[in-house]
């Protein structure tokens, strides 16, 4: 198979895993504590993987140490990237908040190709312009909207709004980071398990001392509870950002962001088919906006992903 084509495999399988956790699995996920499932979710697959790396591929190990800057750098964003995002889901509707980190993950992409990033690097066509141009129109219509209190909730004044609505877009924007960064230590020779197994050690870290601190004013689950949530936990969380960790080496960055920008327009499908959640009705027409840009910059680019590299 055509590493482009495997790599947007995974990206498809991540985004489609994603939103069924979102949609179905919901409720599971808000009986326990984000922090303590944040704990024991990618404490348990860092230590797996790491180890794993060790015993098998110890030369990127070494590899590792001489890029110890990219990694720490790895690790800030990831941790940023989690703690903004469940930041922002206290202060804005989840939609809103999911539909935001999304959109500023190709966006964000895309302006550090603009500044010079190679591993950004694009030449969009019309259709990928017009995608990002739908994508960060119906994202300011969606901020605004908040902003005046026609979303489904926020939690506070218009300034508490946006608060949130900045925190989702820092958390898409750390993540672009992320994968650019992953991209950059593929070709350092650092493989996609050494890198899923080393940047989510100051995210763990921060969980255990959330929970233990007793900040996290979650309660306490029962064993049972706590071991069935993070067996989900390792299977559509971990699991699925694993997925595109993988792509990383196969398809361009650009491409990975414009097709994990699907999660939105997949949980909008799945939502209106379950049919237990409503939106109001400024939500639904950012969700449609932002849905119609989506599906056409991933569209677009993946055409490109598919063209030989003579008529890119």
């Amino acid at each position: 198979m055509p590493p482009a084509r495997l790599g947007l495999i995974y990206c498809g399988c991540f985004v489609t895993i994603e939103a069924f956790q979102a949609v179905f699995l919901g409720g599971v996920f808000q009986s326990v504590s984000a922090f303590m499932i944040g704990a024991w979710v990618f404490g348990l697959s860092t230590a797996a993987c790491t180890a794993a790396v060790v015993i098998t591929r110890p030369q990127q190990i070494r590899a590792v140490l001489t890029s110890w800057r990219l990694v720490a750098a790895l690790n800030g964003l990831t941790a940023l990237t989690w703690t903004a995002y469940f930041a922002a889901l206290t202060l804005v509707e989840p939609a809103v908040v999911f539909t935001l980190f999304s959109g500023a993950l190709p966006l964000a992409t895309r302006l550090a190709g603009a500044a010079g990033m190679p591993e950004a690097h694009e030449s969009p066509s019309r259709g990928a312009k017009a995608g990002y141009g739908l994508i960060l129109l119906a994202m300011a219509a969606l901020c605004a909207t908040s902003a005046a209190g026609f979303a489904g909730f926020t939690r506070g004044s218009a300034w508490i709004a946006l608060a949130g609505a900045a925190l989702a877009i820092t958390s898409g924007a750390c993540t672009a980071f992320v994968i650019l960064y992953s991209a950059r230590l593929n070709r350092r020779g650092i493989g996609p398990m050494a890198q899923f197994g080393l940047r989510y050690w100051v995210y763990t870290l921060l969980a255990i001392g959330v929970v233990y601190s007793g900040l996290d004013p979650a309660p306490a689950p029962q064993a049972g509870a706590l071991a069935w949530v993070v067996a989900l936990g390792l299977i559509t969380i971990a699991f699925p950002l694993y997925l595109v960790q993988k792509a990383v080496p196969l398809v361009p960055a650009p491409t990975i962001a414009a097709i994990t920008a699907l999660g939105p327009v997949l949980v909008f499908a799945m939502q209106a088919f379950d049919g237990r959640i409503s939106f109001s009705a400024a939500t639904l027409a950012g969700l449609i906006l932002y849905s119609s840009g989506a599906v056409l910059l991933a569209g677009a680019i993946s055409r490109t992903s598919y063209r030989p590299a003579s008529q890119r």
